[in-house]
């Protein structure tokens, strides 16, 4: 699956923006080859453990930016995407909070060649609502940005050049990820979350799984990716005493899902949680062929480019319900 890179309308005005339209010309230049991510990887996820991270710690090169200078008190840079397209109507802003408790704000939209610059507000200063909205599989879909080169706060007076990209996987902030391994929004690939009910010994309720029973999920993808992946995942995971668990950081796309137990009987999959069937075109669709679906992922519906936190995804996890 091709993405089509449509901007949308974006959901709120420019607050703060003191555009300079001379240094939004810069040369992009030539851009680092995307990285091959084809073949299949195979997880194995026992039963006390409660995710798997298919993508591991791995980060794509970063595109090659225009060059820019540290302006006083001005926050400015550049967003693309990895091939080093420049993405047009990104929402950057900044918040700065101050002594006694108060805030403000500032922020713009990248322009056509994806560059944006605005006055910093007074204070200490952090980027948020890094985001941008696509069509993603027929659907109006809130994207995060990567800040490039990681931290996203900085003293206001300064100035900072800050550049962000458009990620189909990777890692979030490394502090929050440290304390929340499991959150799917330390992630910038898509994320599923399955639950089920168990049978215990003795036990024999209709569409339970067997406690000592292993369940093996399947995701190959359908076409390629946002920037040509092709690689499918294999995990198994051993029910034991945990009725539930997650798969994250899965290369934004559309995937066939096979689910089965290791005996071969097929697993019925259901959209559950509070993103159920929110997306007519997102989430998990079934298929005539029993223990087989299709997915694609689902944004926060509540958030818009404004609302996104820095250095966080804006991907929820799909919760997908398992019985026999």
């Amino acid at each position: 699956m091709k993405f089509l890179y449509l901007l949308l309308v974006p959901f709120m005005a420019i607050t703060g923006c003191s555009k300079n339209s001379n240094s939004g010309n810069g040369s992009w230049g030539d851009q680092p080859d995307l990285p091959v991510i084809d073949g299949e990887t195979r997880f194995n996820i026992s039963g006390t453990q409660y995710y798997a991270n298919v993508m591991g710690n791995a980060i794509p090169e970063m595109p090659n930016y225009p060059s820019l200078p540290v302006k006083a008190g001005v926050a400015r840079g550049y967003v693309a995407d990895l091939t080093g397209r420049p993405i047009k109507g990104a929402h950057i802003g900044v918040s700065s909070s101050m002594t006694g408790g108060f805030y403000s704000s500032g922020s713009a939209l990248t322009d056509d060649n994806g560059y944006y610059e605005f006055t910093i507000p007074a204070g200490a200063a952090y980027f948020f609502g890094t985001a941008v909205t696509l069509n993603y599989n027929e659907t109006p879909a809130v994207f995060a940005l990567y800040p490039v080169g990681g931290a996203s706060s900085f003293p206001s007076g300064q100035g900072v050049v800050k550049n962000f990209a458009l990620l189909s996987y990777g890692l979030g902030n490394p502090d929050e990820l440290g304390q929340q391994p499991n959150n799917e929004s330390n992630y910038f690939g898509g994320a599923l979350s399955f639950n089920f009910n168990i049978n215990y010994a003795g036990e024999n309720y209709e569409g339970y799984l067997p406690y000592n029973g292993v369940i093996e999920i399947e995701l190959i993808p359908i076409g390629t990716g946002m920037y040509g992946e092709t690689r499918s995942f294999k995990v198994t995971r051993q029910i034991g005493d945990y009725a539930n668990f997650a798969i994250h950081n899965i290369p934004i796309g559309k995937y066939t899902i096979n689910a089965k137990m290791s005996d071969g009987r097929p697993l019925k999959m259901r959209a559950t949680g509070t993103v159920a069937n929110v997306y007519e075109n997102l989430g998990i669709k079934s298929v005539n062929t029993p223990g087989t679906g299709i997915v694609t992922f689902t944004p926060n519906y509540q958030y818009t480019p404004v609302m996104v936190p820095s250095f966080k995804s804006n991907w929820d996890a799909l919760e997908i319900g398992l019985r026999l």
